[in-house]
């Protein structure tokens, strides 16, 4: 058997196709390839759907990092701090604006942020902002760190690259009062047929800042602004996508609960149950004993047709580019290596899963 780890076929069906054509189509005749009407309709949507006030769509992810920590006003000799296990578009937009990343431990059962690292580093360096990562769609710690920034005055600018369908509690990622940024990369979730990305917001003010900066700072002389404008054809795939994208993600829960059960006897470590419905599963980690044994497992599983992925090999401290910057790091080190990600995708089926269970079992076996 053949198990793919993001099953892009069946996502992108005939029936997608046809309806996806439709709208390239439409936006060919019309011309109107940038600030078009499925623009606007996303936008007005996805606010919605994530409990937000304002959505404003960009190029990609990494500009909204990235314009989020302008609207902060975060620049050279700031401090940011960031956890140390996350993708290195997170540290990569500090480096960007001119600011000065510090590394935030994680909590060595999730990968998140720790609390506690986070209110050291904040006292050590005082750091103007933090980048808290809701890493394979888990949920961040929001509320606890809110309580750790607010009276110091630290903006929260939430990671959300991975977590489209995760919530806070009752609520979707999306609703608090900070700035959230999302990846629209075609393997999220919810994907666009090539990059975009998108700030959530509540507050008016910041929306016009976001609005101005996206397009060459016009409207406000005053900001430097950059060309992050999200075309109209990659709207019109997220405008279709999002009808379908609740359903889409319980398929996600109810195969992580699948998951959770058919492996919680096998030698591995999984996450704590208490994320079954909180978050996303973009996707679905397993704690190995050492990184030379995720390596030995991703082979067999290789070998037995079963595609999986590790997220993330090292630490953002151990990359050489960022090495150098201040931090803790401790638990990020011992984590990195370990973890490897099994296929999740909407379109599992019981008896994929019961192959990868089967297959992991054959290893430890």
């Amino acid at each position: 058997m053949q198990v793919p780890f993001y099953n892009f076929q069946e996502l992108h069906n005939a029936a997608f196709r046809e309806q996806a054509n439709a709208r390239i189509a439409k936006i060919l005749e019309t011309n109107a390839f940038v600030d078009g009407e499925y623009n606007h309709s996303f936008e007005t949507e996805f606010a919605k759907k994530q409990g937000a006030k304002h959505c404003l769509l960009l190029a990609n992810g990494t500009d909204a990092l990235e314009i989020a920590l302008n609207v902060h006003n975060v620049g050279p000799g700031d401090k940011v701090g960031v956890p140390g296990i996350t993708f290195y578009a997170t540290v990569e937009a500090i480096l960007n604006v001119g600011a000065t990343p510090v590394f935030i431990d994680v909590d060595i059962d999730s990968g998140l942020i720790c609390p506690e690292s986070t209110k050291r580093m904040i006292d050590q360096h005082s750091l103007k902002a933090i980048m808290p990562v809701h890493i394979y769609g888990l949920p961040a710690p929001i509320a606890e760190l809110e309580k750790i920034c607010h009276p110091k005055k630290v903006a929260i600018i939430e990671d959300a690259a991975q977590a489209q369908g995760t919530f806070l509690g009752t609520k979707p990622v999306g609703s608090t009062q900070n700035l959230v940024t999302f990846s629209f990369y075609p393997t999220k979730n919810l994907g666009a047929a090539g990059d975009a990305g998108a700030i959530l917001c509540q507050d008016d003010e910041h929306a016009r800042i976001i609005k101005v900066i996206r397009n060459h700072g016009r409207g406000d002389d005053s900001r430097l602004g950059r060309n992050s404008r999200c075309d109209h054809m990659q709207a019109a795939i997220l405008d279709l996508k999002l009808p379908t994208i609740d359903q889409q993600n319980q398929a996600r829960k109810n195969h992580a609960r699948s998951y959770h059960q058919k492996l919680s006897k096998l030698p591995i470590k999984l996450l704590n149950e208490v994320f079954l419905d909180q978050s996303s599963w973009h996707l679905y980690p397993i704690h190995l004993g050492s990184p030379q044994e995720r390596m030995q497992l991703q082979e067999h599983l290789k070998s037995k047709g079963v595609a999986s992925q590790p997220f993330y090999e090292t630490a953002l401290s151990e990359m050489k580019s960022v090495a150098h910057f201040p931090g803790e790091d401790k638990m990020a080190k011992a984590l990195a290596g370990r973890v490897l990600c099994l296929p999740m995708s909407p379109f599992l089926t019981e008896a994929e899963i019961d192959y990868v269970r089967d297959s992991i079992s054959e290893f430890y076996s």
